[in-house]
């Protein structure tokens, strides 16, 4: 799964937007709350308040200089697994990835994001298409199944949205047998971001 990502932030690093690398956690969230060091910070733009329940597995910085920033989380309990690639890793109940790319402006920002929902469109069976507001960000929120039977992963829900002049894609997959409401967790997730102030 995380090779599946992988390849996608590689395509989305062909779009060749520049930003600039994060610096320190911002001192305030864009809702007039401090910002708050146990948050996990994604490109000093975005802090996450994880939600009890999702483990951090993932905060990648190294894509910093071309703009890119990745994190992912875990949900439930994992298993070994063997993917396409005959690599041994942790297949786990859902996971939630996060994905930043930042542009020179606000239209760099819209081009990444509308690329990024092409492929969405295009990648996924596609059931559902809503908007929806979290913590003061609004999103498109797609719910949609796999097709690929190399997928370990049975269903998800993605949002997209625009924070000034990054692109933001927040996707939480999971299997076949998971019981919990996908949309309502990625719901949570998102409520639980924040934005850093201008």
């Amino acid at each position: 799964m995380k090779k599946r990502m992988m390849l996608w932030l590689a395509g989305v690093l062909c779009l060749g937007l520049a930003g600039c690398a994060a610096g320190s956690p911002p001192e305030q969230a864009a809702d007039g709350s401090s910002w708050d060091e146990s948050w996990v910070t994604v490109g000093g733009v975005i802090g996450v308040d994880t939600p009890e329940g999702m483990d951090l597995r993932d905060n990648n910085e190294a894509l910093a200089g071309s703009g890119m920033y990745y994190a992912a989380w875990s949900i439930g309990d994992s298993e070994p697994y063997v993917n396409e690639d005959g690599e041994d890793v942790e297949l786990y109940d859902a996971q939630v990835y996060l994905l930043l790319s930042g542009g020179k402006s606000p239209q760099d920002a819209e081009n990444t994001l509308a690329q990024w929902m092409e492929l969405a469109q295009r990648q996924y069976s596609v059931s559902q298409t809503a908007e929806g507001s979290h913590n003061g960000q609004d999103f498109t929120v797609l719910t949609y199944f796999f097709d690929s039977e190399t997928n370990p992963y049975a269903r998800g829900v993605s949002a997209f949205g625009i924070c000034r002049d990054y692109a933001i894609s927040v996707e939480l997959t999971c299997q076949e047998g998971f019981g919990e409401d996908a949309s309502q967790l990625l719901a949570r997730f998102l409520d639980h971001c924040h934005y850093a102030a201008l």
